[in-house]
């Protein structure tokens, strides 16, 4: 794993944990450098970090959970902390619906009352459940140095909350704006509610 005490202090700072805030940890294995999934079967695992001083052991736990596959997993964390209350709410009208679908002889719904607490991390991801409006601009195939161009042009609108390599690229994640506001020729992808890239893991 290429994460060390500086950068997961950075994360850590990085992160404003509360009573109703978390982040989800994602470990993906992508179809980019695992030929044998497609995007719809790409393995997920989802941790969630409620607090600063378990995100060392929840990356670990990550990396571990990896390993009984044979294959190269991506770490993220989510730009946005996750609001659990807007998440239970929404759970809960899941499962009502799930309830009724049960009733109707829908038998298949079974598996979603058998893995709840996995449901529960699929519905903090949901747009609805972000706690903040941080954007990201993902730059793919860019050098550092038109990184460093388009981040000088960003401090023009908002304020750059982190930056961080990426295996084709840069993630920077600045506060919300009028990003019609922005003039660059630099090529970029804006995420309103996306995933930061951390490492490789699993390695």
């Amino acid at each position: 794993m290429v994460l060390n005490d500086d950068f997961l202090e950075e994360i850590g700072e990085y992160c404003r944990f509360g009573e109703e805030r978390v982040y989800v940890l994602l470990g993906i294995a992508r179809t980019k450098e695992n030929e044998e999934y497609t995007s719809t079967s790409e393995p997920v695992i989802r941790k969630i970090v409620d607090e600063k001083e378990e995100l060392e052991r929840k990356i670990e736990e990550m990396d571990h959970a990896v390993e009984r596959f044979e294959t190269d997993f991506r770490l993220y964390i989510s730009a946005n902390a996750r609001n659990t209350m807007d998440a239970f709410f929404r759970l809960r009208e899941e499962t009502d619906e799930w309830l009724k679908m049960k009733l109707n002889g829908n038998k298949g719904v079974n598996k979603k009352f058998k893995r709840i607490d996995s449901e529960f991390k699929s519905v903090l991801q949901k747009h609805g459940c972000r706690d903040d409006t941080n954007f990201i601009f993902d730059l793919d195939d860019c050098i550092e140095e038109d990184a460093d161009k388009i981040e000088n042009q960003l401090k023009q609108h908002t304020s750059i909350k982190l930056r961080q390599k990426t295996p084709n690229g840069f993630h920077i994640v600045t506060e919300a704006f009028n990003f019609n506001e922005l003039e660059t020729e630099i090529e970029y992808e804006l995420k309103k509610d996306g995933m930061i890239f951390l490492s490789y893991i699993g390695e």
